[in-house]
């Protein structure tokens, strides 16, 4: 936290809009409650442009034609903000509602030594509610993430191995060197490949207790439900953010057999057709995945 006296911090904070403007709007009134001492610049960037131009409920709004994705609409408001200087970019989705402080804490927790992310405990749809995260980890045995749900991890400040894309802080050199978020990411797993771009780099991801806030989860994209599009990106995104290539290969046999075991289960589980629809979305994206396996991450 700021000293009394001290120069205020500056915060640059983007938030990707798509969608209905009530969780948008939820997002901004939550930041304008925030008592935190640092200054802040907010940027909307609307992956759609419904929402026009010019000023928004407080922010700045940056309108993007087409929906680019949720890493291209983060990588064009840090553009927007500019070189600064800020001593923490603040990245949220529109369904986020940070609690009181945040911003503050989030000042701190980027500033400790080598940090280049830093991220506090998501409860879920209301202050007090379930953790939906409360630090992560990669499994490399399986290429996939674990998330931390317990008070005990939510209560412990430590170096983590995963952040997620929800609501994170972000050191302005550490972005600067990674070059953000890959772009060809249209959703899912490019915090994953943003994690592991920055460790490979050097840089600490640390889990900072007091940066909390209240996740909405898939106001947009069905995410809590398991909806068809987020089955599909999901999978089409998981092997990538890994290398190298034979690491890669060894994850798309083991998920070869994990899509087409899921696709079976919800084929026999959810009846009709919603059944269906998952299962093709399942395999669909896997297929995707596969096609892309050349490809790989993005080396900065």
């Amino acid at each position: 936290m700021s000293r009394p006296g001290a120069a205020r911090a500056r915060v640059g904070v983007v938030i990707v809009h798509f969608g209905e403007e009530a969780p948008t709007r939820a997002c901004l009134a939550a930041l304008r409650r925030d008592r935190s001492r640092a200054d802040r610049r907010v940027v909307v960037v609307d992956n759609g442009g419904a929402l026009g131009a010019g000023e928004w409920h407080g922010a700045e709004l940056v309108p993007l034609g087409g929906n680019p994705g949720f890493g291209a609409g983060v990588n064009a408001g840090v553009a927007v903000l500019g070189a600064g200087p800020f001593a923490a970019l603040v990245v949220l989705n529109n369904d986020i509602e940070v609690a009181n402080g945040y911003l503050d804490a989030a000042v701190d927790a980027v500033g400790r030594a080598g940090v280049g992310l830093a991220a506090g405990p998501l409860r879920l749809d209301r202050p007090g509610g379930p953790l939906w995260y409360a630090g992560g980890s990669v499994n490399w045995l399986t290429g996939t993430v674990r998330q931390a749900t317990s008070a005990a991890a939510a209560a412990r400040e430590r170096t983590v191995g995963f952040i997620s894309g929800a609501a994170f802080a972000a050191g302005a050199e550490a972005w600067r060197r990674v070059g953000g978020f890959d772009p060809s990411y249209f959703l899912y797993n490019e915090d994953v490949d943003l994690c592991l771009r920055l460790r490979r780099g050097g840089w600490r991801l640390l889990f900072a207790p007091a940066m909390v806030a209240v996740h909405r989860l898939g106001a947009v994209t069905g995410s809590r439900s398991r909806s068809p599009f987020y089955l599909e990106h999901m999978a089409a995104t998981r092997l990538r953010p890994f290398r190298p290539l034979a690491y890669r290969l060894y994850l798309a046999v083991l998920h070869s057999g994990y899509a087409g075991l899921r696709a079976l289960w919800y084929r026999g589980a959810v009846r009709g057709d919603a059944g269906r629809a998952a299962a093709a979305a399942i395999l669909r994206g896997h297929r995707r995945a596969l096609g892309r396996l050349a490809a790989g991450p993005r080396v900065d």
